[in-house]
Parts: C-alpha cells; sequence; structure tokens
C-alpha cells in the first residue's frame, strides 16, 4: 500500500484561514450590470443573497470569489442555488467550498480564461477528527488522557464546530457521483490525525491524507464534462498560477481528468518529511 503524506501542526498551526478582507459585494449595480458576487464571502451574506436575487435572475450571476471566502455561508448559497439553477459566470477563483456547493448547483457556466477551479479535501478534516476522538482513537481510558482529551476539544472547538457545520451543509448538497466521490476520496481527501502527542502546554499531530497525496484537484475540460458541468470553451488556469494563488507548490496540484482507475505512484509528489499546510476548506 502506498503510504500517505503527513504534515506537522501544532495546537496554533494549520488553522483554516479566516477572511479578514471586507465584505463580499453582491448585487446588481447601476445601470442593470449583471447580477454579480464578488470578493470574500462572510457569515450571515447567504441570507443577503437570499434578500438580494428574489427575481428570477434573466442575466447570468457573475461569481468572483476569493479563496479565503466562508466556506459554511458558499455551502448555503450553494442550497439557495440548487432550486433555481442560475447560469452562472466565473471569474478569478472558485476553489473548495465554491467549487463544491457553486459550481455544482448553478446551471451552465461560462468561465473566463485563466480561472481558477479546484477542488480541495481538508475543509471536513477537523469533523473527521471529532470522529476519531468519539472513536476513542486518539487518546486512552485512563485519567490523565482524558483530561488532555477535553483540553484539546476545547483548543480546537471552534475548528471543529466549524468543520461539523461545513459536513452537515454539504450532506444537504445534491450528492456528488459516487466516481467523482471516490475520486476526491482518494486524491484530495481523507485527512486524518496521526502521532498525536501532547504536554501541557500543547498539542503536536501529524495529518496524513489519500494514497494519491494531493492537496488540489484542477480539473481540465474533461474533468468538468464528468463532473456534469456544462462550460462551453473552458480553459483551465495552469498549475503554475493554481500554486501562486492557492500558496502551495505546484506539486501538490493534480491537474487533468477524473480517474477511475487510479496509478500505483501517486498523482503528487509532496516533499519527503511533511510541511506546514495553508488549510483551506
Amino acid at each position: 500500500m502506498t503510504k500517505t503524506w503527513r504534515a506537522i501542526a501544532t495546537a496554533c498551526a494549520g488553522a483554516l484561514l479566516a477572511p479578514m478582507a471586507q465584505a463580499a459585494f453582491i448585487g446588481t449595480g447601476p445601470f442593470n450590470a449583471a447580477p454579480h458576487i464578488i470578493g470574500v464571502v462572510k457569515p450571515g451574506e447567504a441570507d443577503e443573497v437570499a434578500r438580494t436575487f428574489t427575481a428570477t435572475l434573466k442575466l447570468p450571476l457573475a461569481l468572483s470569489l476569493s479563496p479565503l471566502s466562508d466556506a459554511r455561508e458558499l455551502a448555503r448559497i450553494g442550497l439557495w442555488m440548487q432550486p433555481r439553477r442560475p447560469e452562472l459566470k466565473l471569474s478569478r477563483s472558485c476553489v473548495a467550498s465554491c467549487a463544491r456547493s457553486l459550481l455544482m448547483s448553478g446551471g451552465p457556466l461560462r468561465i473566463e480564461p485563466g480561472t481558477v477551479i479546484a477542488f480541495g479535501g481538508m475543509g471536513n478534516t477537523f469533523a473527521t477528527v471529532k470522529d476519531q476522538v468519539d472513536a476513542g482513537e486518539l487518546f486512552s481510558d485512563d485519567e490523565r488522557s482524558q483530561a488532555s482529551r477535553e483540553r484539546f476539544l476545547a483548543t480546537f472547538k471552534v475548528r471543529i464546530e466549524q468543520s461539523l457545520a461545513l459536513r452537515e451543509l454539504q450532506s444537504q448538497l445534491a450528492p456528488l457521483p459516487d466516481r467523482v466521490r471516490s475520486f476526491l476520496e482518494a486524491a484530495v481527501g481523507g485527512w486524518r490525525i496521526t502521532n498525536l502527542s501532547f504536554n501541557e502546554d500543547s498539542f503536536r499531530f501529524g495529518l496524513e491524507g489519500g494514497p494519491q497525496r494531493c492537496l488540489w484537484w484542477l480539473p481540465d475540460a474533461e474533468g468538468l464534462r464528468q463532473l456534469g458541468v456544462d462550460a462551453p470553451g473552458y480553459r483551465p488556469a495552469s498549475r503554475a498560477d493554481t500554486a501562486r494563488m492557492l500558496q502551495v507548490p505546484e506539486q501538490f496540484i493534480y491537474a487533468g481528468p477524473l480517474l477511475d482507475t487510479l496509478p500505483e505512484q501517486p498523482l503528487c509528489s509532496p516533499p519527503p518529511g511533511g510541511t506546514d499546510l495553508p488549510m483551506l476548506p
């Protein structure tokens, strides 16, 4: 079996990146401009989207979203989109929860050349960590270890709650086809804690992903077709441009179609010994 790769994290490292910029621009603008959502989507803005676009959208909804947008809020927007299936026009980027929640919930797509479309698998990591804790995988039954268990849950309380909420919201979205779900789990998902150690001040652990060792899948035109996404003329961003936007080395990214048969050699090749990870949902 191919050994998964590992990234070392501490109680202060590997946090979900928090949006710091101003809220997204949501509306239609002057002179009958196209409806749009632009920038960093923050908590509460799904409700604003629903209030703003109450009528049937007659023009494509333009999306240009920051990778730092709130994953749960994007899932809520995706749930709002599902029964409406608006035509979408994408520019700049649609990654992580945007790809899972919006790309898969809208109707026909127009994607500007060079737009970064990327699927990741780390958004539910801390929900899986909670599953591991509940299953007794990370702490023993002795009194000292159980005290550390409670301190661990308190330390990562916010991240666990956010991750559980995201998993619940995504479960309400239209399910991915089995072949897509299996590929994503093997290529960019499957993240779990390994080698947990701790003292009175901090926790240290490894994060291991799936056997293909990737952080991101950058689908090509065939990949979008396999996802059931209608995007005529789609020209994907380069791996280099995607790596710069997502702040990861290129070898963390698989670019190409969905693969039903995975290679024996991993699709991605992170450096040996692990690396710090910028965790995007």
